[in-house]
């Protein structure tokens, strides 16, 4: 899902996702593959995390284009706890870095670099979790990196046997531009350490170059 929430990985323990994300707007298909999502716990309401995609894009009139994506490095710090507030909240700077710098020059990934400053809460009721965050982006002021306010929601349930279903409304208010995302996914546990994840979904704002006509998931979850 696009939306975060607050919850850190235990201290000295590992989170690390890795998945194939595809995106269509108009003229433009992308595919992360593969995408690795890497956190670390530090210390019990700490996490430190890198997520780094391989890209496939193909833009319409061009030839397939091959790279390094931009790297998310981001801290969470946990500074409230459910178990004694209720609920959780955290906050979670991050910072899209391009190791690679031919991947701008390419068109592969948006030059310099893209800051989100986001908080994230969780809590439970009636059988339902909940999940939300709003955050701002900060970029360089090129028209491929405008700042923006981006926040969503999430609604889970167990709805079968170790099997967890989501809905998520996440929404994006950039400069002239605003999409809502309307999300369904799916994490099947298969043990306490092993779990499968999936989702899919689109756009449902204006009709604009950056609308989402297509976005997936499909990715392994490895506690450690």
């Amino acid at each position: 899902m696009v939306t975060d929430d607050p919850d850190t990985p235990d201290n000295g323990r590992w989170e690390i996702n890795v998945a194939a994300i595809g995106s269509h707007v108009p003229g433009l298909a992308q595919l992360a593959l593969p995408d690795a999502d890497i956190n670390y716990g530090w210390g019990d309401h700490v996490q430190l995390k890198i997520d780094t995609p391989w890209l496939i894009s193909h833009q319409d009139g061009e030839g397939v284009k091959t790279g390094l994506g931009a790297s998310e490095l981001g801290v969470k710090w946990r500074f409230l706890d459910r178990e004694t507030s209720g609920f959780s909240m955290s906050m979670y700077p991050q910072v899209s870095v391009n190791f690679d710098t031919s991947s701008p020059r390419r068109g592969l990934t948006s030059s310099g670099l893209q800051w989100f400053l986001p908080l994230e809460a969780s809590t439970e009721f009636a059988g339902f979790g909940l999940d939300g965050e709003i955050g701002r982006s900060l970029g360089p002021q090129v028209p491929d990196t405008p700042h923006y306010w981006a926040g969503g929601l999430i609604l889970s349930r167990d709805c079968g046997h170790q099997l967890e279903c989501l809905l998520e409304v996440h929404e994006t208010l950039a400069p002239q531009d605003a999409q809502t995302l309307l999300n369904l996914g799916a994490r099947l546990h298969l043990s306490d350490s092993l779990a499968l994840m999936g989702a899919i979904g689109r756009d449902v704002g204006p009709r604009s170059d950056d609308r989402q006509d297509v976005l997936f998931y499909l990715g392994v979850q490895i506690l450690r």
